[in-house]
């Protein structure tokens, strides 16, 4: 992806987090918005991942033990 569509990806997933957490009417929105071009580089440019085999073996795996953060990661997903 260029930098352009990062940002724009980026956008997407902020707006994704604000839909949540207004729905869930509960949540922390500074962790999560402050993560998203972090989870955005991650998934869109640097981890080897394939949405369609979660299974794939050589893929590489993320583990957050932040779970403030959780709904930039859902969005992201």
């Amino acid at each position: 992806m260029t930098l352009q569509q990062l940002e724009q990806k980026a956008n997407e997933i902020r707006q994704s987090i604000i839909t949540m957490l207004c729905e869930a009417k509960s949540g922390h929105s500074a962790g999560p918005l402050g993560m998203v071009e972090i989870f955005t580089a991650l998934y869109f440019s640097i981890l080897r991942h394939d949405s369609k085999n979660p299974l794939w073996s050589e893929r590489d795996r993320l583990i957050l033990s932040h779970g403030h953060i959780c709904p930039g990661l859902y969005a992201t997903l």
